[in-house]
């Protein structure tokens, strides 16, 4: 350890201290002036500081710059961090910052006391120095994460604007079908997918899936389901319109083959629409129930059975069948929606409670429908940090004859 004593003046230090301070193992110099402690100092080399506060009363016109040199000292000694021994006749008058390093000491001091004071310094400064090189590694650690954070932040934002890029344009009609929809990530990406889409002149697809859980790792598992739903099946003599029980099948067993972890696994629902018959056909894989809401304001789930996806390979997904009115609406969503939509403060005893939200609602046209849903999500406590992804969506038969055009 290197102490370094400071004597601007003779007898400044008290006495006994050279020989005190020559303790074995330490290593001892010596300053005349604050500017050659300074110097000193200014290495990094010093451990600890023993010096002398200038007189309070100095004749000659050096005093003020000998002040100078002491506070320049002493704001060097706690930049440093350096512990330091301060001998004053007026130690009440000069106490230092509470953060510094410092402790001043009476010029009477006993040189057992000093001796223990010093001592104290052998054996602490050690740790405090390894403290503050901790500290300072965490401060730099800390500037490290902060920056690769926020270079993850913006990795996840584009890849959140990336996966809305992917979900459809619901504002116009497809022929005499309105659809609307409701997306809500928990995260900055969502394990919720949804599309619609013309298949030919006659006939339109909707589905909707779920990855269990949210984040990247759902979210790059949509992106899969995505490329996995094929609506048709295209061959040299022209193509073959899949049905929803084969589009399920098909992405059951796609899922499967990844020998993804038993703990992921997927749900969908798949549905295919003729315009001109009105004939609603689906397929799910463990999905909650899509919802018609019929022209008459009678609203039922659409039961099917079928398994979760990406488990096993060649399960079946029967087809369930039925023809639409104009002025129905049928509406798919995401597990998590029911709880949302329950209303009063025993819903949650009620497991079908969130029906009421859509028999209330049902003489809305869809989209209003979806924009009430969205108020509703906006008036919960908790809506800016949900707990589960939600997707909504859903269509209307419009009243209209639709042509087979989109026009």
């Amino acid at each position: 350890m290197h102490l370094l004593l400071v004597s601007p003046v003779v007898g400044s230090l008290p006495n006994g201290t050279s020989e005190i301070a020559r303790i074995p193992g330490w290593r001892v110099s010596t300053a005349e002036t604050y500017r050659e402690a300074i110097e000193q100092a200014r290495d990094g080399d010093v451990d600890a500081i023993m010096l002398p506060a200038p007189p309070s009363s100095s004749p000659g016109s050096d005093a003020p710059a000998l002040l100078t040199e002491f506070q320049t000292l002493i704001r060097l000694i706690d930049a440093q961090r350096i512990a330091a021994l301060l001998i004053s006749d007026d130690s009440a008058a000069m106490q230092p910052d509470p953060r510094s390093l410092v402790e001043v000491v009476s010029r009477d001091i006993s040189v057992a006391e000093l001796r223990g004071r010093l001592a104290m310094i052998d054996r602490y400064h050690g740790l405090v120095k390894r403290l503050e090189q901790e500290l300072h590694n965490m401060e730099r650690l800390s500037k490290r994460l902060n920056v690769h954070f926020r270079e993850i932040d913006q990795e996840m934002r584009l890849a959140g604007r990336l996966q809305r890029d992917f979900l459809p344009d619901t504002r116009e009609p497809i022929g005499n079908l309105r659809f609307a929809s409701v997306y809500r990530p928990a995260s900055w990406v969502s394990g919720d997918m949804f599309d619609v889409f013309r298949i030919d002149e006659t006939r339109s697809g909707v589905y909707i899936a779920d990855a269990v859980g949210h984040g990247m790792a759902a979210g790059l598992l949509t992106m899969f389901i995505k490329r996995a739903i094929v609506p048709k099946r295209v061959n040299d003599a022209g193509y073959t319109v899949l049905s929803p029980s084969e589009i399920i099948r098909v992405l059951n067993d796609a899922l499967a083959d990844q020998s993804l972890p038993q703990c992921q696994f997927v749900t969908a629902s798949y549905a295919l629409i003729d315009h001109r018959t009105l004939e609603f056909q689906y397929a799910r894989g463990g999905h909650p129930y899509p919802i018609l809401i019929a022209t008459d304001g009678i609203v039922s789930e659409m039961k099917s059975p079928g398994g979760l996806l990406g488990l096993f390979k060649g399960e079946d997904f029967p087809t369930f069948s039925t023809r639409l009115q104009p002025g129905d609406k049928v509406v798919f969503y995401t597990d998590g929606v029911e709880t949302v939509l329950q209303a009063g403060p025993d819903a949650a005893l009620d497991t079908r409670s969130y029906m009421r939200f859509f028999e209330e609602h049902a003489a809305l046209p869809i989209n209003e429908l979806m924009a009430c849903i969205e108020q509703h999500l906006d008036s919960e406590s908790g809506s800016l940090n949900p707990r589960d992804d939600i997707s909504i969506v859903g269509f209307e038969v419009l009243r209209k004859t639709a042509q087979c055009s989109d026009s």
